[in-house]
């Protein structure tokens, strides 16, 4: 097994990270969630750095994307993608921790299986529930999180998050793999951020064809599923996963056919030429640091 270090400052970070990933690995391997998550080696600092050791997976979902001359993927590679990410937010949610964060950046193919597909970057996570199995009582505000372009309505809005909000962000993450950029791309998110949520709720009326765009049919239903979920309810994943089914066996996709870059090595090579494509954050505020502080232990599984 290859291994990828991840390494923090320990001091001058504007929003710590590594603890957050570290704690997150931990537990999914320790519930031996592990089919489609790094597995975590070790954690630790020296006297500069905070350090994380963990499992080598492949190229982001994003890079991919990009590297195709339509920048978007084929309906087969698009739902087929849906469905496994889909199933780890899941495997995160049933572990109690929200992601806040669910972007194509933060998967990654498999580096020796390049049809499994890993979810890594917890540096936005949250528990939602305590370890007793209760859930976390909501608060009445909170800091818009992660990535400004794939973030839920409540985000913008300055709510807490729930589960339901990261299906919205993973909605829109699939959106953009079948159709190409989002119609809020135009926008600049650090400055523009308000129109950003503005285009979200626009999308759920008159602008409803402009984000679906040539989307399979299901992915109205799959949208007002997410959209009518409680705060505190759990999503319906399984119904989720019949649409995606469902609209496979419609549009006659064979399941078993490879990601179009396990067909055409030109798609990876490519990738060696196009740099990182990390969108630009609003920065989460200070006072979402009570898994983030504290002693970074070693940690082998």
């Amino acid at each position: 097994m290859q291994y990828a270090m991840k390494i923090e400052r320990r001091a001058g970070s504007k929003r710590p990270v590594l603890k957050l990933d570290a704690l997150v690995l931990k537990q999914l391997n320790r519930q031996n969630i592990t089919a489609g998550f790094p597995r975590l080696i070790a954690a630790g600092r020296t006297p500069l750095y905070k350090y994380i050791i963990m499992e080598l997976v492949g190229p982001d979902l994003q890079r991919l994307r990009r590297s195709i001359p339509t920048k978007k993927f084929s309906l087969s590679t698009a739902l087929k993608l849906a469905s496994q990410t889909l199933r780890r937010i899941e495997a995160l949610h049933d572990s109690g921790w929200l992601c806040r964060d669910v972007k194509a950046n933060n998967f990654c193919i498999g580096k020796k299986n390049m049809g499994l597909i890993y979810m890594l970057d917890f540096g936005f996570a949250r528990r939602f529930i305590r370890e007793n199995g209760t859930l976390i009582e909501r608060r009445n505000a909170a800091s818009l999180m992660g990535t400004i372009y794939y973030a839920p309505m409540s985000a913008h809005n300055f709510s807490e998050q729930c589960r339901k909000d990261d299906l919205e962000s993973w909605f829109y993450m699939i959106i953009e793999m079948v159709v190409g950029n989002l119609p809020w791309f135009i926008h600049d998110p650090k400055r523009e951020y308000l129109l950003v949520g503005e285009w979200k709720k626009f999308a759920r009326g008159p602008g409803r064809k402009l984000l679906l765009g040539d989307s399979p049919q299901e992915f109205e239903k799959i949208l007002d599923i997410i959209d009518q979920t409680a705060f505190n309810a759990r999503p319906r994943y399984r119904v989720i996963h019949a649409f995606i089914n469902q609209a496979m066996d419609r549009l006659k996709i064979d399941k078993t056919k490879p990601f179009e870059w396990q067909e055409d090595p030109k798609v990876l090579r490519k990738i060696a030429m196009i740099g990182g494509h990390d969108e630009s954050n609003l920065d989460s505020s200070s006072e979402e640091t009570d898994e983030g502080d504290g002693p970074l232990n070693v940690s082998n599984s």
